[in-house]
């Protein structure tokens, strides 16, 4: 029943005054109910009398795709676990999380890529706060297993459905591994970056800075954004000493070329604040390189977790 999803006619009749959908797009939508339009009618008067009749799902869909709610692209988040079980432990643990998702009316699907495990999964995922056309879309993602020296990665796109994919597939190996080991009190280690242990702003700007100037084969071109961070003290104090007066600015960003040697910025640093998100470009260290744009940023900002 969830993939049930419908519209009103007002929704209707103002996303065909959308720009991102073209005059022959709605003459062709027209065109399927046996319908020839003239191209000299207003888009308004188009808009209306489609948005009276009468539609199904599939058609929904379609005006949803002409709209662009499907072509972004998401973010790329990974965690890293330390586990001594097999592949094949790894591949029933994917089968048990396929199961749980085909019972929801999900699409799931398990590919052995080498030494990968592959998951790709088709869902619906929905969102209220978007306009109706954009509430609820068909998505499609992949969770890429990968073996290292003492476990595995598990890369998967940053949004909430994957992210309760991933915790039922940790719960999944975490069961296997205490099958296996005989030991129904071991926990799943998981690595993750975290500087929550050290509150010191020049540490935590430095954290990004050597990111930023160690990767393996890259060299550094540019910092486009710096979004900056000053966590609210206790007692916030203005020049006159009363308390309630007192102003404190938590956030900042910084958008441009060179950021990271803007007077702008290293004023921010003078006040206390650290880097908690950064973006930043950098190119392959070959005859003929690619350009790469990169994005690395904590959750948390406050403890930077």
């Amino acid at each position: 029943m969830k993939n049930i999803h419908s519209v009103t006619d007002k929704a209707l009749y103002d996303a065909l005054n959308q720009k991102q959908i073209t005059l022959n797009e709605i003459q062709d939508l027209f065109l399927e109910r046996g319908t020839i339009i003239c191209k000299k009618t207003p888009r308004k008067e188009l808009a209306r009398n489609y948005s009276r009749m009468t539609h199904d799902y599939y058609e929904h869909q379609k005006i949803a795709t002409l709209l662009g709610g499907q072509t972004r692209t998401e973010k790329i988040t990974c965690v890293r676990i330390e586990t001594g079980i097999d592949k094949k432990g790894i591949i029933d643990a994917a089968e048990k999380l396929k199961k749980e998702i085909t019972e929801q009316d999900d699409y799931c699907k398990i590919i052995v890529d080498g030494p990968r495990v592959l998951i790709n999964i088709r869902y619906l995922s929905t969102d209220y706060g978007k306009s109706d056309f954009k509430q609820a879309i068909n998505k499609e993602a992949l969770i890429e297993i990968e073996p290292l020296d003492d476990g595995y990665s598990i890369r998967r796109p940053d949004n909430e459905n994957l992210e309760d994919y991933e915790g039922l597939l940790l719960g999944h190996i975490s069961a296997i591994q205490n099958e296996q080991t005989d030991d129904s009190n071991l926990d799943l280690k998981l690595n993750e970056i975290s500087l929550s242990h050290n509150t010191s702003a020049d540490v935590r700007t430095l954290f990004f800075d050597k990111l930023i100037r160690t990767l393996d084969g890259y060299e550094l071109l540019d910092v486009t954004d710096a979004y900056v961070y000053h966590p609210k003290p206790e007692t916030i104090e203005a020049e006159d000493g009363n308390t309630e007066t007192g102003v404190h600015v938590s956030r900042a960003s910084l958008k441009g070329e060179g950021v990271l040697k803007s007077d702008e910025l290293s004023d921010l640093y003078d006040r206390g604040f650290y880097i908690w998100k950064i973006k930043w470009k950098v190119k392959e260290n070959l005859a003929d390189p690619d350009i790469f744009e990169l994005e690395a940023q904590f959750g948390d900002p406050l403890n930077c977790t």
